[in-house]
């Protein structure tokens, strides 16, 4: 390491119940060809033998610095890691991903050519029989804060492409220089579990001067499992998207001078909580009786939020399975949502209706 005391590097890994993952996510990090890091594991009240594997690979690296907490969710751990943390720049690793051997290299390099808040590179989405390469709405190369102002903030949330964010919220494919992350990831609320990077990643960008965009470099993997919204339900559901809208509503009061359309992008994206919304409730998993069920849409339905993102958002551009959704919805049609929910539950493209994953 550079220097023993301020490491140029900080990753921060949240770790609950990722046995069979673990191992594989830190031997990713451990074979960088950036070295000068300290890694942080924190162990969020894990269950299974996840403290075991942390201690291990603390003892052999001096670099890794092990935190065991109670169970407090992703927020929680994220904090826990940065509380700690002494590197000039940031990065979060899933501890259920893995990334490339030269990602670091690549975000930092950056990071000190450009002295920049903020560097971005692109995704791998890791199914288990493919792997799908995800590359930024916007384009590659370095912004500073007009051009920011004129070519990422009005696409942000929405590029104009239903379902399809500017840059993706995820903090795990970033790199975040120490002062501005901690600015805002300590004001995120840790009720939030779903949605917990957007409440994150969109302010810090809000924030920084400078940013830059790596071309084709796709270094982070996310492991996409079957542990989707279709095959198990949440019952607070509903509750966590509150808190989310809260804090998303809150980020909207603070920056609608700089950006005018923010409103209009939170729309789209409260559209898409609200389709979630709808696929949890309908989940196989779900074994309360159906007007339950449909009181509880109507519910969600009625909502402040997402009843005038429905009626806001533009159908035109949308795919067709978009528009049938977000009529249906607008109608409040719950028996025909229910059939259509059941009819992609056996669709081999179903993933591309889980529009907020457990991912950011």
């Amino acid at each position: 390491m550079g220097d023993e005391a301020v490491p140029f590097l900080s990753i921060i890994v949240p770790i609950y119940n990722v046995e069979p993952y673990l191992r594989k996510c830190i031997e990713s990090i451990l074979k960088q060809q950036f070295v000068d890091f300290e890694l942080i594991l924190v162990n969020d009240g894990s269950t299974d033998n996840c403290p075991t594997i942390c201690e291990e690979y603390a003892e052999r690296d001096a670099r890794i610095i092990v935190i065991h907490q109670e169970n407090g969710g992703l927020v929680s751990a994220r904090k826990a890691g940065l509380t700690i943390a002494c590197g000039q720049y940031i990065g979060y690793v899933d501890s259920d991903d893995w990334i490339e051997a030269d990602m670091y290299s690549a975000l930092c390099d950056a990071a000190r050519k450009f002295d920049v808040d903020i560097v971005i590179c692109d995704i791998v989405e890791n199914y288990s029989e493919q792997e799908v390469k995800r590359t930024q709405f916007v384009a590659p190369g370095l912004y500073r804060k007009d051009r920011m102002k004129q070519e990422v903030y009005p696409v942000m949330l929405y590029s104009g492409e239903y379902f399809r964010f500017g840059l993706f919220p995820s903090v795990s494919n970033k790199l975040f220089k120490r002062e501005l992350l901690e600015k805002f990831q300590f004001e995120v609320d840790e009720r939030i579990c779903l949605g917990e990077d957007v409440a994150c990643t969109y302010p810090c960008l809000l924030e920084a001067n400078r940013i830059f965009i790596l071309q084709d470099k796709y270094l982070y993997h996310y492991r996409q499992t079957p542990s989707s919204m279709t095959a198990r339900y949440d019952d607070k559901f509903f509750e966590k998207i509150l808190v989310l809208c809260e804090q998303l509503n809150d980020c909207k009061r603070k920056t609608e001078d700089v950006v005018p359309n923010f409103t209009e992008q939170l729309q789209y994206y409260f559209t898409y909580l609200a389709i979630a919304a709808v696929q949890n409730e309908f989940s196989r998993y779900n074994h309360k009786r159906f007007h339950k069920k449909k009181s509880l849409i109507k519910k969600i339905l009625a909502h402040e939020d997402i009843h005038k993102a429905l009626h806001a958002v533009q159908l035109k551009e949308m795919p067709l399975k978009s528009k049938v959704y977000i009529r249906l919805l607008k109608k409040q049609q719950i028996q025909l949502l229910y059939v259509l929910v059941l009819v992609n539950r056996f669709s081999s493209d179903m993933r591309d209706f889980n529009p907020v994953v457990t991912k950011g």
